[in-house]
């Protein structure tokens, strides 16, 4: 929300950095305007650590006792009493971790893969509209399942993507990856803005707002030309980059925020221009870090995308079950006592059928349209 008087969020409040205390002189710093290229690299290295801390503990509040009948338990966020677990606990909390985590690399990974080889064959065929690259139905309802768990729990917007026709999903996200702008988001920030793409999915789909809107175009470009590459209006990355609301460092007790309901959802619109506010951030925050790689030509270090800001927003909104350690700092937590170390991944194992979808997917990315629209529906 905008004050009388006052500029629009994304000028007025990431113009405008928090003043610098004596910790911040010695700790590193999470602020968009100082952060260092190697804060940033280390915070991206333990955002797979971080999901899966997190999605732990959503995991264990479920397995909390229930209040006493006529208790009056506090609004606020949720409070974990109960840290110990038997056999059958611990298997149900490791094996939902790890059914998540599965889907995580899904929509980082395999489905960005499975978009973008659709649209290499686009160039090998001529007159069919869904040539350019798209999304089939069940995709659409994957990405809604993880955009819930990864963020805050809407059932309603389920049940309005599950609505739409199979055709209109195909029809919609293909026009919409088609109609993506061409022009570089710093020199020409007003023609790369996706306007045509956003309109084109959220027009005819329901469900899908400018945010959900943004995730779908955001997959599509993970690959390809880096200027083409849209954020997802997640909203880790704009309580970070737009209202500048976030903790400083790894030990700092998180404060009461105007900017977030007791259950950790964003207070907003999610409408185009805020989402406008959050893109001219990113596309900031990213030139100014690329700019400062002076070491990235000379190594085999990637540059910095749009997903990995994404990413990176994340850890730092969950930062103290990040197992972040930075100078001088060390993570002190409430949340401590329900955290364990990591054991390595289990792809191959990692859980039922959402990993042999995506294994069926990834192998049938390349068959015509009409192979892969008969695929297994869930």
């Amino acid at each position: 929300m905008v004050r009388k008087g006052s500029k629009p969020l994304g000028e007025a409040r990431l113009d405008q950095p928090r003043a610098q205390t004596k910790e911040d002189e010695t700790a590193p710093s999470f602020s968009p305007h100082r952060i260092t290229l190697e804060t940033f690299h280390h915070l991206l290295s333990i955002y797979e650590a971080t999901v899966s801390q997190v999605h732990r503990r959503k995991v264990t509040l479920k397995l909390q006792p229930k209040p006493a009948k006529g208790s009056k338990e506090k609004a606020g966020a949720p409070v974990i009493t109960k840290t110990e677990f038997n056999d059958s606990e611990e298997k149900q909390i490791r094996e939902q971790t790890d059914k998540f985590l599965e889907l995580d690399r899904w929509r980082y990974e395999t489905l960005p893969n499975i978009v973008a080889e659709r649209k290499a064959c686009a160039g090998e065929k001529e007159g069919n509209e869904t040539d350019r690259g798209y999304l089939l139905k069940e995709e659409l309802v994957d990405i809604m399942d993880w955009k819930m768990k990864h963020g805050v729990f809407r059932p309603a917007l389920m049940g309005m993507v599950k609505s739409n026709p199979d055709k209109t999903v195909t029809q919609s996200t293909s026009t919409a990856f088609a109609v993506l702008p061409d022009a570089d988001p710093i020199s020409a920030p007003a023609e790369a803005f996706p306007k045509s793409s956003l309109d084109a999915l959220t027009s005819p789909l329901r469900g899908v707002g400018p945010a959900t809107a943004s995730l779908i175009l955001s997959i599509g470009t993970i690959f390809g030309d880096a200027n083409m590459q849209v954020p997802f209006y997640s909203d880790d990355v704009y309580l970070w980059l737009v209202l500048n609301d976030f903790r400083q460092s790894a030990d700092e007790e998180e404060k009461p925020s105007t900017n977030k309901k007791p259950n950790g959802e964003l207070i907003a619109k999610y409408n185009v221009n805020e989402y406008r506010d959050l893109w001219n951030a990113v596309q900031k925050l990213r030139a100014r870090l690329n700019a400062d790689d002076t070491k990235a030509q000379a190594s085999n270090r990637e540059p910095v995308s749009l997903a990995d800001i994404e990413k990176v927003a994340y850890v730092i909104r969950n930062i103290a079950l990040s197992g972040f350690a930075g100078q001088g700092l060390e993570t002190i937590s409430q949340e401590s006592a329900i955290i364990e170390p990591l054991e390595p991944p289990k792809k191959e194992t990692a859980t039922v059928e959402i990993s042999q979808k995506r294994k069926s997917e990834a192998d049938t990315a390349d068959v015509t349209t009409k192979r892969q629209s008969k695929r297994l529906k869930q």
